[in-house]
């Protein structure tokens, strides 16, 4: 099938695309990052999130455990269906983390001293991105404001760090740089193309069966 100058350009991806290439990506972030917590952007980070989990894994006591997924949830995309959504230019959040649920082992409000890797699904124009670090951070300031000894707060403050991994990093200008200081993570990179994920399908099959037709990267 042939793209129609006007037509946007399709890169549809499989389940099992998108597993593999975190499978591939994960023993990097563990070996360079190492996370203690996930913070999964809703809704297209929820599932990697949960599949990088599967890879990647905290080792306390000698045990394997599960690194904790929490939820943001934020606005970007005005939908209208199909694939015509337009992007919008405002960040609305519409759930934010649930401190209270972090663990009794961390102090401060549960986000000092933690290997935070945040999830989604693409790097587009990086606006979510951007915005989420930015709330982080200043939720982090606000904690390290309560640690009343100042050696304690500067050790708190060198070892909470913060990391972004996504499925796909779309080659194009960004809304803006990340701080250097936040580490940074993608599965595959592609040209500014629409990319199509299986679970925004409502018919996967037609779907799976249209990836023949992607391009070539």
């Amino acid at each position: 099938m042939g793209h129609g100058d006007d037509a946007p350009i399709i890169y549809r991806l499989s389940y099992n695309d998108i597993h593999k290439a975190i499978q591939t990506t994960a023993p990097r972030i563990m070996s360079e990052f190492s996370p203690d917590l996930f913070i999964a952007i809703g809704g297209g980070g929820f599932i990697p999130a949960r599949v990088l989990r599967t890879f990647c894994k905290l080792t306390v006591d000698g045990k394997k455990r599960n690194i904790p997924i929490q939820a943001v949830g934020l606005v970007l995309y005005e939908s209208v269906g199909g694939i015509a959504e337009t992007m919008g230019t405002e960040v609305q959040r519409t759930q934010w983390i649930d401190f209270s649920t972090l663990g009794n082992k961390y102090s401060h409000g549960g986000l000092l001293g933690r290997r935070i890797l945040i999830v989604d699904e693409v790097d587009d124009t990086r606006t979510t991105l951007l915005y989420t670090v930015r709330e982080l951070k200043s939720d982090i300031e606000k904690q390290l404001q309560d640690v009343a000894d100042e050696a304690e707060r500067a050790r708190l403050r060198a070892e909470t760090k913060l990391g972004i991994f996504v499925v796909q990093n779309k080659l194009k200008p960004k809304a803006g740089d990340l701080p250097d200081d936040v580490a940074y993570f993608a599965a595959a990179e592609t040209p500014d193309w629409w990319i199509s994920f299986p679970w925004e399908m409502s018919d996967i099959d037609s779907h799976d069966a249209l990836r023949t037709e992607n391009p070539t990267l």
